[in-house]
């Protein structure tokens, strides 16, 4: 699906805004707890504080039960487009069930909605399948949160093959892979 709007408008501040008002939808409507995994340019939004904002929210659920309606109530009430957060990330190359394994707590919104980040690694690794731009700008920041934590190539490598099987997705590519190997030096 493409965005309805390009600009960028979610930032920290009002992510956390809105998965409370889905929090608040989710317990009006009875539908149950959900757990949900942020990752993208909204993972680095909450995780980062240097003002990154996105122009969504992209999630990967396990189960739907429900919560789209929920996420078009909130839609509605704060004027904003239909996929303001959205699964479509599920059906990309970056995409990985293994993605939640390792996931982070971020925060709990009213005892119903779950809410995890992409551990920086992950993240890491789907920004250098995506490799667009703001990825690639992405990485820099990310790279010496790694860096800075002892992560090396090798690391790097074997994270990719727990997400995707192999290598593929860095080594199909030597402009990625020169990338990645001039970050990791």
């Amino acid at each position: 699906m493409g965005h309805t709007v390009s600009e960028e408008y979610l930032y920290r501040e009002n992510i956390d805004e809105y998965l409370e008002a889905l929090a608040r939808k989710i317990i009006e409507a009875g539908v149950g707890k959900h757990r949900i995994l942020i990752v993208g340019g909204a993972a680095m939004a909450l995780k980062y504080q240097d003002g990154r904002s996105t122009v969504d929210i992209d999630i990967c659920i396990r189960e739907q039960n429900r919560l789209y309606s929920c996420c078009q109530a909130v839609s509605q009430e704060y004027s904003l487009p239909e996929d303001w957060i959205n699964a479509d990330v599920m059906h990309s190359d970056s995409f990985s069930y293994a993605l939640f394994e390792n996931a982070e707590l971020y925060r709990i919104f009213g005892d119903i909605l779950e809410v995890y980040v992409t551990t920086d690694i992950d993240l890491y690794c789907m920004k250098t399948v995506s490799f667009r731009p703001k990825d690639i700008q992405d990485m820099e920041i990310l790279s010496e949160s790694l860096r800075n934590r002892g992560i090396t190539m090798a690391d790097i490598i074997e994270n990719f093959k727990r997400l995707y099987g192999n290598e593929y997705y860095l080594r199909n590519d030597a402009r990625k892979l020169r990338f990645v190997e001039a970050q990791f030096k």
